[in-house]
């Protein structure tokens, strides 16, 4: 029997399953990601079975809970991981009325036997391996190829929480063909402690000091999920295009706003019906801003804000981007990149636009023009960095002194550690104090 890809909790029960593991003391939750993990690393959130053994109560809901999988999926008998879930293995065993297995990461020595499964099962049963969290897959190996040593056939591992740590790829380099099944996975744990409150997004003060835009651009939900949970606690701002047509806008706004402040880069540029269409679709979670392209015309970025009323996102009107040249700039716009900026800024400001993306080179022109205008540059690069497609450019201290926000992506996403450069061009580079504070801390 096929295992369905979705989780094994409803989304709508998600947010009920987590409050309840707070209050039995089965996760942990530290808003600077300072949990350490077995295998090294910190965390924000750690989930911790192990306690069930003081409440009697969790034990019971536990068996509840793995019971739901374990009948759809009909197995002879199911193989417990010792440790996080041997607390509960014998409720759930009576719960459903089916046989269990343990797998041992050693076999005992000096006993009747040295087997490392302890309970009877016979050659080609189905069997289900259940453990509490996946990570990258190595603690499944060893019960994985027990089960096999048996001629029992697995068919799925259940967990309560897949961490989305890599298991995927372990699993394929090591030839194991074998579905998860999780319960929740650590996003849809921390998107409800975040939801509820029992967790904070980001601290403000961090949020409101920190004027850099990263944008997510080529790469998959689950490629940059990572990246994001690391980001959370510096108040980046998470700039997405692609990725907004890949997953839809209903799905993705929700789920990354649970990591910071979101700038839909849409590029609207179409008749003002179609754009204002657009922009009503963001109405399920307003972003901080959006993007529209200023050559559309003033009905155009007035179409926007009227799809938006009221949400509160700014509309940010694109002028020339930064991949154009003086060339290109006047094939397109018939006018060097200063003019057509200015004149561009302009028909966007008179229309209502919140502001505009430029690059640094013009930012201090739409400054003088526009002081109160929100300005966002890209085409940002720390010194000596590679500046690829983009033609006007600046560094992160050039950028930021006529610009609210600057927008960084490869430069980033392609460190060897994109949160400590983050930082580093924080504090280094723009000289701002609050990301020294003691408040603010990752691992």
């Amino acid at each position: 029997m096929p295992v369905p890809q979705e989780t094994w909790i409803p989304r709508k029960m998600q947010g009920e399953v987590v409050a309840w593991m707070i209050e039995a003391g089965l996760i942990k939750h530290d808003n600077s990601r300072n949990l350490p993990l077995k295998k090294g690393g910190f965390t924000d959130v750690y989930v911790n079975l192990r306690n069930a053994r003081s409440h009697p109560d969790a034990l019971r809901t536990l068996a509840e809970l793995y019971a739901y999988p374990l009948r759809w999926l009909e197995p002879d008998l199911f193989v417990e991981v010792p440790d996080a879930v041997s607390c509960f293995a014998g409720p759930l065993a009576v719960e459903l009325g089916m046989p269990y297995t343990t797998v041992r990461a050693q076999a005992k020595e000096s006993r009747a036997t040295d087997a490392n499964i302890i309970g009877s099962c016979e050659s080609g049963q189905s069997v289900v391996i259940i453990d509490d969290v996946i990570t990258n897959g190595a603690s499944k190996v060893l019960p994985y190829r027990a089960c096999l040593d048996k001629n029992l056939q697995v068919q799925a591992f259940v967990v309560l929480v897949d961490r989305q740590q890599g298991w995927r790829e372990d699993f394929r380099e090591l030839g194991i063909r074998m579905p998860v099944w999780a319960g929740m996975t650590l996003h849809d744990v921390r998107r409800e402690l975040v939801q509820m409150g029992a967790m904070m997004r980001c601290d403000y003060r961090v949020e409101d000091s920190n004027p850099m835009v990263i944008a997510l651009d080529g790469k998959s939900w689950e490629e940059i999920l990572p990246l994001v949970e690391q980001l959370r606690p510096t108040g980046c701002i998470l700039k997405v295009n692609d990725l907004l047509f890949a997953k839809g806008i209903e799905h993705l706004l929700p789920e990354l706003s649970t990591y910071g402040r979101v700038m839909a880069d849409l590029k609207c540029h179409d008749i003002p019906q179609t754009v204002e269409n657009a922009c009503k679709h963001l109405r399920i979670c307003p972003p901080w801003a959006m993007t529209v392209h200023a050559s559309g015309s003033g009905e155009m970025v007035k179409a926007a804000k009227k799809g938006l009323a009221h949400c509160g996102t700014k509309v940010l009107a694109i002028t020339v981007l930064t991949s154009h040249n003086k060339e290109s700039c006047e094939e397109v716009y018939r006018r060097r990149p200063l003019g057509a900026v200015k004149h561009l800024a302009q028909i966007a400001w008179d229309a209502g636009a919140d502001g505009f993306v430029c690059s640094p080179e013009e930012a201090p022109h739409l400054r003088k023009m526009f002081p109160n205008a929100l300005i966002v540059t890209p085409g940002v690069r720390s010194p000596g960095k590679d500046t690829h497609d983009q033609k006007r450019v600046a560094t992160p201290a050039e950028a930021m002194r006529c610009a609210d926000h600057i927008v960084m992506g490869r430069h980033i996403l392609g460190a060897d550690d994109p949160v400590a450069e983050v930082r580093r061009v924080l504090s280094e580079e723009l000289k701002i104090d609050a990301f020294s504070q003691s408040w603010w801390q990752l691992s």
